[in-house]
């Protein structure tokens, strides 16, 4: 199998391309009952007494840490490969660059929060990659923290992490904040220029029949509210019937209330010294047939002179490995108990954040919810919508950082903020779905109105399907499946209910606790695959539960999920399947060896399809 490539060693031109076999998660102190109160939480604790943040089997990353209390105590101990010693890191040596192990510009300790006084958050982009396993633990006084790790299939090409990756284009981009990474010295240059757009009115940036990468769209106007949030982009590519890109030219820079200085990988917003200012997006937009760009606005008056540059590039990309652009702007008051949607999709892709603002009540304590290919729960479920954006304890001061920041301290100018979040440390992957929220309040209970716009690209052709179904427990699924375990018990029916989204939502099932022999069955995949997935329902009440898994008598890896949750006990877990072990196949015959107490009440069988 091909080494992975970390997405932060990727420059903004690799990001349209497709995933392939990575997932991202993040682990993060969120509070287990569903409930505000965040900090503290924790997988378990290990034979050392020290709290457990993180704990994986296979090859991956951990693309960056965030943390907020952070303190003299606290340390970091990383477990490598299943190693018994443990590299010890402070943790205020981390993230004020003090640690010879990481890079120091890849590592911020930010002045962010204003509630109680001065607030600090802990941020590192530092890469972490481990070959087999890891385990981290946290010893000493902590609170808030998440972690955002890439995980890959077993057998997947990782070399364990050994602090001589000094990771030269990612300091880059924490020197040269806001500035193009990559630029492309033979870009077209369509320019353009109006006196002004009248109400409904159109100015046109792009126009052009032929393939072509637009690199680059900078707009100037007046610097002004009205400018930036009633002047609106809109974009579309080839064929769809509907614009890609619908949104104030702000929000969609990373600016979206006032004029704000803004500087992130991939916007930057400046305000200039003759009443104007200019805002620049340098996210690549590839097209095969058709691209067009324009502007209209939206408010009572004439927009005032506007003037307009976008680089187009040559295609390079195949369009069936790679997706179109997308800003899906939303503009609404909350809905009580009902998560704020950043964007919902239907296909394959890649989700790279949010920029968002709101009006009303406060930014704090709603936990982002993140949930790709239809889980039952979030893959990415944080502490609060503060920590989110890599500030802390709201109100927030402004900062820039290439992948987050805040513009608007509000304790400088009253009114709202606004928040940036760009993964592209770690791009959100998915195959088939694409479900990205964010709570207002606690627990989604405050009435306010927001503003968001979502960045993604996507491929409406989902490349991974539904091929089989097992519910454990059903006599008639469970012969029909050649499903076969030694040792286990049948489960009583369980009322309970997942993590995220659905925390209220009941959910009843009935299948087999295991603690020892092995589990065994069928399933059929597309013989066109190109890899598989496994998914199983599982009861997180019994903690840390693993097996060694095997296909067609093969070992593939560890099955291993190391949380625990005794009131939110509905997970649904994946275990990816490489192609070496799936290529040609109709059917899997499926072998779990129980290393550990495990349970299971229904699996789901998944292909990947080109």
């Amino acid at each position: 199998m091909k080494p992975a490539v970390p997405s932060n060693q990727q420059t903004l031109d690799q990001l349209p391309l497709l995933p392939q076999a990575t997932r991202v998660y993040e682990f993060s102190s969120r509070n287990k009952k569903g409930l505000n109160g965040d900090a503290e939480w924790h997988l378990y604790k290990d034979e050392h007494g020290d709290a457990v943040v993180l704990d994986v089997q296979g090859p991956g990353y951990i693309k960056s840490i965030w943390e907020t209390d952070a303190n003299p105590t606290q340390s970091f101990k990383f477990y490598f490969d299943g190693a018994k010693e443990p590299i010890v890191v402070p943790v205020m040596d981390l993230y004020q660059g003090k640690s010879p192990l990481f890079p120091p510009s890849l590592n911020v300790y930010l002045l962010a929060g204003r509630w109680n006084g001065d607030q600090y958050s802990g941020n590192s982009f530092a890469p972490i990659p481990f070959a087999k396993s890891l385990k981290v633990s946290l010893a000493g006084i902590f609170s808030f923290y998440h972690f955002m790790v890439e995980k890959y299939a077993d057998g997947t090409e990782v070399k364990t992490f050994d602090g001589k990756d000094r990771q030269p284009f990612l300091q880059r981009a924490f020197k040269e904040i806001g500035e193009e990474l990559n630029p492309h010295p033979e870009a077209e240059v369509v320019k353009s220029s109006s006196p002004g757009i009248d109400k409904e009115g159109w100015m046109e940036l792009l126009n052009v029949e032929k393939a072509g990468t637009v690199c680059q769209i900078t707009v100037e106007g007046d610097c002004t509210e009205e400018f930036i949030n009633n002047v609106e982009i809109v974009a579309k590519w080839d064929d769809d019937r509907h614009p890609q890109v619908y949104s104030p030219i702000g929000i969609f820079c990373g600016c979206a209330v006032r004029p704000e200085e803004v500087r992130s990988m991939p916007t930057k917003v400046e305000k200039l010294p003759n009443g104007r200012i200019r805002l620049t997006n340098y996210l690549r937009m590839p097209f095969w047939r058709h691209g067009v760009i324009g502007l209209t606005n939206r408010q009572e008056k004439n927009s005032g002179p506007i003037s307009a540059e976008v680089r187009l590039i040559k295609n390079a990309y195949k369009e069936d490995k790679t997706g179109y652009f997308y800003a899906y702007y939303r503009d609404g008051r909350t809905e009580m108990g009902r998560d704020w949607l950043f964007a919902d999709a239907i296909g394959t892709g890649k989700y790279l954040g949010s920029v968002q603002t709101m009006h009303g009540m406060h930014y704090c304590e709603g936990d982002e919810h993140i949930t790709v290919d239809g889980t039952g729960m979030p893959q990415v479920n944080g502490t609060g919508s503060e920590d989110y954006y890599l500030g802390c304890y709201w109100p927030n001061r402004n900062f820039n950082l290439p992948f987050a920041g805040c513009a608007g301290d509000i304790s400088l100018v009253p009114g709202p903020a606004c928040y940036y979040r760009f993964h592209l440390e770690s791009p959100i992957n998915f195959y088939s779905s694409l479900d990205a929220r964010i709570q207002h309040g606690g627990n989604s209970d405050i009435v306010s109105h927001y503003r968001s716009c979502a960045f993604y690209y996507l491929r409406k052709r989902p490349a991974m399907r539904l091929t089989d179904f097992i519910d454990v427990a059903n006599e008639a699924s469970e012969k029909a499946h050649s499903y076969r375990s030694a040792g286990s018990v049948l489960t009583d029916l369980l009322d309970a209910s997942y993590e995220g989204n659905a925390s209220t939502t009941t959910i009843r099932d009935d299948g087999r606790a295991h603690t020892k022999g092995s589990i065994s069955f069928s399933v059929a995949v597309d013989p066109k695959n190109n890899g598989a997935l496994l998914r199983r329902r599982l009861d997180q009440n019994t903690g840390r539960q693993s097996a060694e898994v095997y296909v067609d008598g093969v070992k593939i890896g560890v099955w291993y999920h190391a949380d625990q949750n005794s009131f939110l006990r509905w997970w649904d877990d994946d275990f990816e399947i490489p192609a070496s072990s799936t290529k040609g196949k109709s059917k899997l015959v499926i072998k779990l060896k129980v290393l550990s107490p495990m349970n299971d009440f229904r699996y789901e069988a998944f292909s990947y399809v080109e």
